[in-house]
């Protein structure tokens, strides 16, 4: 089962649900910190459909390479004990519940306390990555930045189909962007700092991002969110100020921005199912 393709597929199905994780959560902390929009409660509900058909996938699949399981019979037969005695099991779907608590809480338009759950959910993503895994101060600071970092990437990728709606709705866009603007603009500096930690942390040479799959992933999202971050900034500094002229457009840019920020989570989650270089060399050197 540990293969290239199916390390593909579990990396897929992870970048998938989160892609629905980071949706649900958006639309709640988009209705608590930005303003309650028609839509968002569906839109919680949608991102919470993704997250749970992703994670469904990722659950099998990690469950069949943590088995070395070659049927789907004998899939079935572990589940239950990558549930019970794994911490990916019990936390997968302890977050997964954690995130129908915070829908059931936007659908009674308690946004704060949903926006809250939610991002419980989001943090405890970190336990499976791979600062949970080192040990020592650096494991710790690792864990750390993986923490600031999935936050912020979560704030800003989950709220823009939040944003979609705000501009297709009759609240004024030019409040709207103000108030977006503050918030994206933060997460965005919060995830260049935290991602270049990262990649002193677990690749450490600018060779790396060639000749290692790890550093050839990670330089694929590295080119994606440029590119997302292009258009970002195009958004903010020429579309924004033509407000309400460019709403059409804007509107259009949005919903590029959400589909490259899908494509950047699909990276990440194949880039989280391989070995980064640094640890790699402790396991070699270990052995």
């Amino acid at each position: 089962m540990d293969n290239p393709v199916w390390m593909v597929l579990r990396g897929l199905s992870r970048g998938l649900h989160l892609a629905g994780y980071f949706s649900a959560f958006g639309a709640a902390l988009f209705g608590a910190v930005i303003m309650p929009v028609p839509g968002l409660r569906r839109l919680a509900w949608g991102g919470f459909a993704v997250a749970v058909l992703g994670g469904a996938a990722w659950f099998w699949l990690q469950t069949a390479d943590f088995a070395s399981a070659r049927s789907p019979s004998a899939v079935l037969a572990a589940l239950p004990l990558v549930a019970e005695y794994t911490r990916f099991g019990w936390l997968t779907l302890a977050r997964l519940a954690l995130l129908l608590l915070a829908v059931l809480c936007a659908q009674g338009r308690r946004w704060r306390l949903a926006a809250a759950l939610a991002g419980l959910g989001v943090l405890g993503e970190s336990w499976l990555g791979h600062g949970a895994a080192m040990t020592g101060m650096e494991g710790w600071f690792l864990f750390a930045c993986s923490l600031a970092h999935i936050g912020a990437a979560a704030a800003w990728l989950g709220t823009l189909p939040a944003l979609a709606l705000g501009l297709c709705s009759g609240v004024s866009p030019m409040v709207l962007a103000q108030r977006y603007s503050r918030l994206g603009m933060l997460c965005v500096a919060a995830i260049l700092v935290t991602a270049f930690l990262q990649y002193l942390l677990l690749i450490g040479r600018v060779s790396a991002f060639f000749n290692t799959g790890y550093g050839e992933a990670a330089l694929l999202k590295l080119v994606l969110f440029a590119a997302l971050l292009t258009l970002a900034a195009r958004n903010r500094w020429r579309l924004t100020p033509a407000l309400p002229a460019s709403r059409a457009a804007l509107l259009r840019a949005i919903l590029w921005e959400t589909a490259l920020g899908v494509l950047v989570l699909l990276a990440a989650g194949v880039l989280m199912q391989l070995s980064p270089p640094v640890m790699a060399a402790m396991a070699g050197m270990a052995s």
